[in-house]
Parts: structure tokens; C-alpha cells; sequence
């Protein structure tokens, strides 16, 4: 059914990549069009996320997450050794992507998007790669991050920018990262082995504009007094690099004929450390999301909807987690503190009990109408724990008194493993569905 559907991906990294990979396991005909990523820069991947591109079958991606970084903090006075973080080159990560896009046999065009207008029921890109060419689509995924050229549809949080520079460094023994908290912003420097190393300083945009070259970064440093190991002994390598790396959600995310994934649908501050994690948790749902709009019209509107509320949820509680660590940053008293301190502002919501609504869930490659369990650590409800179904089982512990209850789950669980049987029981317990 899908073989005749084309959808063509706009980008050519993690979630552009991903999405297509997810689109094409539904037998869509997918293509990427891409280009090589403007500047180095390097990022680091929790063992989460390297978790996520393993379940989506990654597998040359997969491989260059193989060298854990010490990760250490010295934020808010404080200096610790968190954890640890695979720490990658973006630009090799993207060909590794493009190399499992191709073992999917999803057609990959290298050119630079030129515009796109539909002809009735028909999306025609025109793009230019050795020359001007046009492709046709029965719906787009724009992945092109934070270059997506919508520009003016995005609500926005307080306007930071990154200065991104490549060094040369001595050898160290281990690779490792460290964050550092400062009066105007905040730094990231790594060591990568074989003597490279990377440093970027966030800062807000008046401080940005200041700055035109490394050096007038170094001098700033400088009259902080703060001593970074990345600087010893450095040798720049490179130019420096400016970007935006503020808080930003797009205001439609999706249509009938277009979907927004990753940094292009919502983008949040660096100092999370969420945003590939963010835009997995789109590009697992996307193709589900394309495929209902595309083969079930009658839940196209419950599919739009359910993705709109996912990407608001995701953004929402990745802008707090930033907002939390701002916070702790007691010392500082500068605008570009106190901006971030107070940004967002979410009133929290009392949860008042786990309950039954109806919403939307994944079920046969579909987005469908189910109801779903509400409660405070799942409040975009759940269907599925695990591969169990656990609304009815849910429905009657809340009409039935604790005793009958228990006894229901017990006679559940008979059909269970031991391991399975034991996470249900945790989870219940934890939720507070019952209470022993």
C-alpha cells in the first residue's frame, strides 16, 4: 500500500535520518535530501540515546559511540564528577547516519533546497545539487534543524548563542568533559583523543556580538579568571563559529502535507543535554504519525493532535530540566542569569489522582483513539506497559476495594514470567493505582 507514497526527508542528521528509517520499516518510498553540516561541532550522547539509535537499527552510528568521556561539573561553586558521555564529531556521525540510511535502501540526494510548492495533490521540491532538479512528494519531513528557513513561526525562550572553536591539544590519558559556570554564560570543553579538543561558551546575544574571533573569547576568560584545562597549551584550529542555541518550538509543528522533526519542530538550550534524546522521542513517533494521515483519514486529526501534544510535552519538560540547573547558579546576579532562571514559566499543575481519559496511543503502525492510564509520572497516559495491556486491569483496581484488587492482579500475574509479573507489581505500587 505505502510502495506508491513518496515521501522526501528535508536533512540529513539524526532526526531527518531516523524518521526515514521509521518511514521506510512502513514500506513508504523515502528519500533524503541533504547537505554537509556548515561547521564542526561536537556533542555528547548519554548511554540513553545511544540506546535509542541501537532500538532503530543504527548500527554504523551505533559505532562511533564507543569511548566513554568523564563528565565533570563545576557549576554553582561546586565541582563534581557526574557521569560519563559519549562524545562524537557531528559531521562523522551524519555519514555514519547516511551509511544506515543507505543499508535501508532509502534514496539519499546531496543539494541544498531551493523551495517547495504543492501542484494538487502533490508536493514539488525544487532543489540544486550539480544542477537545478525537481522531485515530487506525497508529503515532507522537514529535519533541517535549526537552519529550517521558518524563521518568524517560532515562540521563543531568552536568546543565547554558542561560540563554537576546534583546538589542538596535548594528549591526554582519558577523554573527558566538563561544564563551567561563569558570570555571562556558561562553558563546554572536551578532550576527544589523538590531541583534539572543543570548547564552546554560551552567552546571550549582546555578549555574542562582541566577540569576532577566539581571542576575544580567550580575553574573556581571562578577565573571569577562570582556569579551563582545554586552553592550556592549546593551538587554535579553525574559525570560530557562532549559532543560536535558545528555546524555540515551531507554532503549527505539523499539517496535512508536512511534519516537522527534531530541532526544526522545537529546539532547546544545549545546557540539558537533551536535545538528540528530544529528537528520537519525535522521530520513533513521526512515521506513525505520516503513515495514519496518509492511510487512515478518519484519525488524521486525532494523529496531528497527538503529535502537536508530544512535542509540546517534550519541549516543556526538557525547557524546565535546563531551567532547574540554571537555578542552582546562586553566585551570579547578571541578566543572562536571571533571564534564564524565570524562563520558562510553567504553573504547575496539581495532580489531583491516577485516572482513565480518553486520548491516542500507537497501535498497528496506526495512531488510534484508546483510552489511556493518567497518572503523575505519565501524564500523556500510557496504554502499554511494556508489551501489557493495562487500562482494564488499571479500570478495576480504582472501582474495587484494595482487597479485590490485589487479588485481581494476582490472578493477572499467574500468566506472567516472574520478571514481568514483579515490574507490573512495582509499577502499580509506585503510581499509587493501589496502596498496600
Amino acid at each position: 500500500m505505502n510502495l506508491t507514497k513518496k515521501i522526501v526527508v528535508l536533512g540529513g542528521a539524526v532526526a531527518g535520518v531516523t524518521t526515514a528509517i521509521g518511514l521506510k520499516k512502513l514500506g513508504f518510498d523515502v528519500s533524503i535530501i541533504y547537505k554537509k553540516r556548515a561547521f564542526t561541532a561536537y556533542e555528547g550522547f548519554s548511554q540513553k540515546t545511544k540506546e535509542g539509535f541501537s532500538l532503530m537499527g543504527c548500527k554504523n552510528s551505533v559505532k562511533l559511540l564507543n569511548i566513554k568521556s568523564l563528565r565533570n561539573s563545576n557549576w554553582a561553586g561546586m565541582q563534581s564528577k557526574i557521569n560519563y558521555e559519549y562524545v562524537v564529531c557531528r559531521d562523522d556521525f551524519d555519514k555514519a547516519l547516511l551509511e544506515d540510511a543507505k543499508e535501508y535502501k532509502i534514496n539519499l540526494i546531496k543539494g541544498r533546497v531551493l523551495d517547495q510548492r504543492e501542484v494538487g495533490n502533490k508536493i514539488i521540491i525544487r532543489y540544486k545539487s550539480d544542477k537545478e532538479e525537481f522531485i515530487d512528494a506525497d508529503f515532507i519531513v522537514d529535519a533541517r534543524g535549526r537552519f529550517t528557513p521558518f524563521k518568524a513561526e517560532y515562540y521563543t525562550g531568552p536568546k543565547s548563542f554558542s561560540l563554537l572553536q576546534e583546538l589542538e591539544m596535548p594528549n591526554a590519558v582519558q577523554s573527558k568533559t566538563s561544564i563551567d559556570s561563569i558570570q555571562d554564560g556558561w562553558v563546554w570543553q572536551a578532550y576527544v583523543g589523538k590531541n583534539k579538543g572543543y570548547i564552546q561558551f554560551s552567552c546571550d546575544e549582546q555578549s555574542a556580538n562582541k566577540i569576532s574571533s577566539f581571542e576575544d573569547v580567550k580575553q574573556y576568560l581571562k578577565n573571569e579568571k577562570i582556569d579551563l584545562w582545554s586552553l592550556r597549551n592549546c593551538k587554535i584550529k579553525g574559525k570560530i563559529v557562532k549559532r543560536d542555541s535558545y528555546c524555540k518550538i515551531h507554532k503549527t509543528i505539523i499539517s496535512d502535507k508536512m511534519i516537522l522533526v527534531g530541532d526544526s519542530a522545537s529546539s532547546i538550550d544545549p545546557l540539558s543535554g537533551n536535545g538528540v534524546f528530544q529528537a528520537l522521542s519525535m522521530s520513533s513517533i513521526a512515521p506513525y504519525v505520516i503513515n495514519t494521515i496518509l492511510n487512515k483519514s478518519l484519525n488524521k486529526e486525532i494523529a496531528k493532535e497527538f503529535y502537536k501534544k508530544r512535542v509540546n510535552y517534550i519541549f516543556n519538560k526538557f525547557s524546565k530540566v535546563g531551567k532547574e540547573f540554571y537555578c542552582m547558579e546562586k553566585r551570579f546576579s547578571s541578566s543572562f542569569w536571571t533571564k534564564r532562571q524565570s524562563w520558562p514559566k510553567l504553573q504547575k499543575e496539581e495532580f489531583k489522582s491516577v485516572q482513565i481519559a480518553n486520548y491516542a496511543v500507537v497501535k498497528d503502525n496506526f495512531i488510534e483513539p484508546k483510552e489511556v492510564v493518567i497518572t503523575e509520572n505519565n501524564p500523556m497516559g500510557i496504554y502499554f506497559l511494556e508489551d501489557l495491556e493495562v487500562v482494564e486491569l488499571v479500570k478495576y483496581c480504582l472501582q474495587n476495594k484494595t482487597e479485590k484488587a490485589i487479588a485481581f492482579i494476582d490472578n493477572f500475574c499467574k500468566g506472567l514470567d516472574e520478571k514481568k509479573a514483579l515490574m507490573l507489581r512495582s509499577w502499580l505500587l509506585k503510581e499509587k493505582i493501589i496502596t498496600i
